[in-house]
């Protein structure tokens, strides 16, 4: 299934904070970020599902009910799993989901990069909202395009927030957190949003369950991923190896 380079570790609020204010070696940065980027972009390409259809119904079924209940409570779901038992790719179909598509009208999906620096999550958010913006022309937001990309990047956190806010208020909103590692990031990312009411969801995956369980208060929202049968576990290694393996090669190879 999917790998994942982030740790396992929980880490604490003054770590987080602490990464923010040290950096660390930008090079070791850039590569951690890229690697989370391609895990996602490879769960992107998967165009079926593989042994996690009863996961997929239950959760859509859930996101589709949620306006019809009477809490005003957020929706949170998360998945939580061990590295590489498919809660990217779980989580990518019922985003991509058309039955869940036509529910929000703004939508974003972003990998939680290590170590988390709020200022750098909140502008991959804006900037992937500010896309939806300019295509539907919607009036305040800024349009999308390098200059908006400059404008973003000059941001202080205050002015991402507003942004943001402004992005997202009196939208329907489905947002995805993808490879949450710790309580205390949940918490920074939670309380930088606006107030976002029952017609919002945002999913969560992450490797551990005080983690789920901290995002996600109800237990019916919090799913536990296992690992594929058997049968389903041969069918994904089949379909990886002739997405990544061109035929006549493989034939060539046999020779």
């Amino acid at each position: 299934m999917l790998a994942s380079s982030s740790n396992t570790t929980t880490t604490t609020t003054d770590e987080i904070l602490g990464n923010q204010h040290k950096g660390g070696d930008q090079n070791k940065v850039e590569t951690r970020s890229l690697t989370r980027r391609k895990t996602m972009a490879s769960a992107f390409e998967e165009c079926q599902l593989i042994g996690r259809e009863e996961e997929k119904s239950k959760m859509v079924e859930l996101i589709c009910n949620q306006s019809n209940q009477s809490t005003q409570d957020l929706l949170v779901i998360s998945v939580w799993g061990m590295g590489g038992v498919g809660k990217t790719t779980l989580v990518k179909d019922v985003y991509e989901s058309q039955k869940v598509i036509g529910m929000f009208e703004k939508r974003a999906c972003i990998t939680v990069m290590r170590p988390f620096i709020l200022k750098e999550f909140l502008k991959g958010l804006i900037v992937q909202l500010s896309v939806q913006s300019s295509s539907e022309k919607k009036k305040g937001a800024m349009d999308f395009g390098h200059s908006t990309r400059n404008t973003v990047a000059m941001m202080g956190d205050e002015a991402l927030i507003k942004e943001l806010a402004r992005l997202l208020e009196g939208n329907k909103c489905l947002i995805v957190l993808d490879d949450v590692s710790s309580r205390a990031e949940w918490d920074h990312i939670i309380q930088s949003f606006p107030k976002l009411d029952r017609s919002c969801c945002i999913l969560v995956t992450t490797r551990e369950e005080s983690i789920a369980k901290h995002c996600s208060k109800k237990e019916e929202n919090i799913y536990k991923l296992k690992f594929l049968k058997y049968k389903d576990a041969q069918d994904l290694f089949a379909r990886k190896v002739l997405l990544h393996y061109n035929p006549i090669i493989c034939v060539e190879l046999s020779l």
